[in-house]
């Protein structure tokens, strides 16, 4: 006998789902993109820094004015004079006072009070004395040591020459002076001067923002202790548009040879 199974139909449900598209990568184009940013940068800071530019030589009026510059400097000596030391002199007058007259000889030393000596010049006959008074003569001296301490004072010489023969200074000697030296002017000095006086003029022309025109004319003054330099000069000036660089200037009579070189600004096409 046959025995039927009932069993249960399964029931399955298939979905369709359609697959999508790979997705392209985005890395590659924004590698390129950054190459590409980077090469208009380049390029454009390389055109800044190594622009084009064009040369050209152009003339251009000069304008002509003058300046006159004025220095006074001093001039320093530095020669050396020197001036030896001089001899007092004077007069000794002699006294006799016996009845003998005296011969006395040149060169006869005598002193003074305060230390110096005295010499006499020449040889002195001095008379005798009498009932008259005493016989009297005179005779020129000078003093041994040179300088002023030979300088002396009436009656700093006050002596006895043997028993009866009186010698004194009645005026004072005069003339003695010590060594001394005294600064001059040398040649020399007058030229450091003007060479100097020269150096502060060529640093005023420096400050002149034009071109000499022709040689300068110098006018010396020369005074005792001081040097008076006038300069007068004869500038140039000219003026080229501000877009243009100048590489060299030549003065040609009453115009200005200018090499420029520049950058060509851009023409603008009208419109049709």
């Amino acid at each position: 006998m046959v025995q039927a199974v009932h069993e249960e139909i399964e029931t399955i449900h298939l979905y369709v789902v359609r697959e999508e598209p790979s997705r392209p990568s985005t890395v590659l184009p924004l590698i390129l993109a950054a190459v590409c940013l980077l090469t208009i940068a380049g390029v454009t800071l390389y055109s800044g820094l190594n622009p084009s530019y064009e040369h050209t030589t152009v003339t251009v009026p000069a304008r002509f004015f003058t300046t006159s510059f004025r220095v006074m400097q001093p001039i320093i000596p530095t020669g050396v004079k020197t001036y030896p030391a001089t001899i007092a002199h004077g007069a000794l007058t002699l006294t006799n006072g016996s009845a003998v007259t005296q011969q006395l000889p040149a060169g006869l030393l005598f002193g003074s009070q305060g230390g110096g000596e005295v010499v006499t010049d020449t040889s002195v006959f001095v008379p005798a004395g009498s009932a008259n008074g005493y016989g009297v003569a005179t005779v020129s001296a000078h003093a041994v040591a040179a300088g002023a301490a030979g300088n002396l004072t009436p009656l700093a010489i006050d002596a006895v020459y043997g028993t009866s023969l009186y010698i004194r200074n009645l005026t004072a000697f005069s003339g003695g002076a010590d060594a001394y030296s005294i600064t001059i002017q040398l040649p020399k000095d007058r030229q450091t001067a003007l060479d100097k006086a020269r150096s502060l003029v060529a640093a005023q022309k420096a400050q002149i923002s034009a071109i000499l025109a022709s040689p300068c004319g110098e006018i010396v003054n020369n005074q005792p202790a001081i040097i008076k330099l006038i300069v007068n000069c004869w500038f140039a000036v000219y003026h080229v548009p501000s877009y243009m660089r100048v590489i060299a200037v030549k003065l040609s009579g009453k115009n200005f040879l200018v090499d420029v070189s520049f950058m060509p600004r851009p023409v603008l096409k009208r419109m049709r």
